[in-house]
């Protein structure tokens, strides 16, 4: 099993490896991880990258889908307030730039000899994320996904696997049973796909969750509940969310979009509270090795937040130390 690291192209995350990929390769080696997933600030924009440091690129994500993909202009006036913000946001005026966006990531991905690259199968309006309803269904979302990873490939060069990830996002493919799977896969034409099982997202579904213990029993539920199916987990990224508490305080409360017009101050408030809801913290409860006794996947991912590199250090150490554990 191959062990990555997330790293971003964003300023932050290149600041914290001091804007040098040799001091991201070096802290690779003394970790013992066989490279990163990498995730783009911009495609376009790309910085010279050494060979055989990226093993995955995580594609972009855009969670405002449904307006853009049909067409739809009154609705997207309706949210981004002006054509130049819509323009902005997915870097063209029509669904073709969401297409070309996803053909720019697959050809670098070929480009830098990746093994998969990360699609999240989900979707998103700018209140949902404070509250669980949403105009659509999963299946919705699952078709809708299905064609752009169509048109997004359709003549492409890259060879390597398609791996597709669960968000708690209600209309969204939540890994809530093996349907979801099914409908995904009949309609992807691509041949080489299979999941990214992201533990924390499977977490942010259960607000009720308070301890380390109580969230791996939920784990373990949810992947007895997808029987055959786990075999097409590929990759895990292993990461703890426990933000019940502040989601369902938050739910309950005021929305915080109240008097806040511009589309960009809306976008940055529902960034905040996803930030807040999706913790991206390490496991350090010793039975967390127990997954693996359900699934054997061919990449984990340690996917963490992180200031800088002794934060960094510090929760790798600490989930490393509860896998051996388990191991031992």
């Amino acid at each position: 099993m191959k062990q990555l690291l997330n790293i971003s192209t964003h300023a932050c995350d290149l600041a914290v490896i001091g804007n040098d990929w040799e001091n991201a390769r070096a802290f690779l080696e003394r970790n013992g991880f066989d490279g990163f997933e990498l995730s783009l600030a911009d495609c376009r924009d790309v910085p010279d990258l050494p060979a055989g440091l990226v093993g995955a690129i995580h594609l972009k994500f855009f969670p405002l889908l449904d307006a853009m993909w049909r067409g739809d202009q009154d609705r997207l006036l309706q949210i981004f307030d002006d054509a130049e913000t819509v323009e902005s946001f997915y870097g063209g005026s029509d669904r073709g730039a969401i297409v070309d966006a996803y053909r720019r990531e697959l050809a670098l991905a070929q480009r830098l000899g990746c093994e998969y690259v990360v699609f999240h199968v989900a979707q998103t309006e700018v209140e949902s994320v404070y509250r669980p309803d949403c105009p659509w269904t999963w299946r919705d979302t699952v078709t809708m996904c299905a064609e752009i990873i169509n048109e997004a490939t359709r003549g492409t060069d890259y060879t390597g696997e398609i791996l597709f990830e669960n968000l708690w996002f209600e209309g969204s493919m939540r890994l809530d049973s093996p349907e979801e799977i099914d409908l995904l896969l009949e309609k992807v034409d691509y041949p080489r796909c299979g999941l990214v099982l992201d533990t924390g997202h499977i977490l942010n579904k259960n607000p009720d969750l308070g301890t380390e213990a109580e969230a791996l029993e939920y784990l373990l539920g949810h992947l007895r509940d997808l029987g055959d199916h786990r075999r097409l987990v590929r990759a895990l990224h292993l990461t703890r969310s426990l933000s019940g508490e502040y989601a369902t305080r938050l739910a309950a409360g005021p929305s915080p979009f109240e008097g806040v017009e511009k589309f960009r101050d809306r976008f940055g408030i529902a960034q905040w509270h996803v930030l807040h809801v999706d913790q991206h913290e390490p496991f350090e409860e010793p039975g967390i090795g127990r997954l693996f006794d359900w699934i054997s996947p061919e990449y984990l991912v340690f996917e963490f937040f992180y200031g800088d590199m002794a934060e960094w250090q510090d929760k790798i150490d600490r989930q490393k130390r509860a896998l051996h554990e388990q191991q031992t």
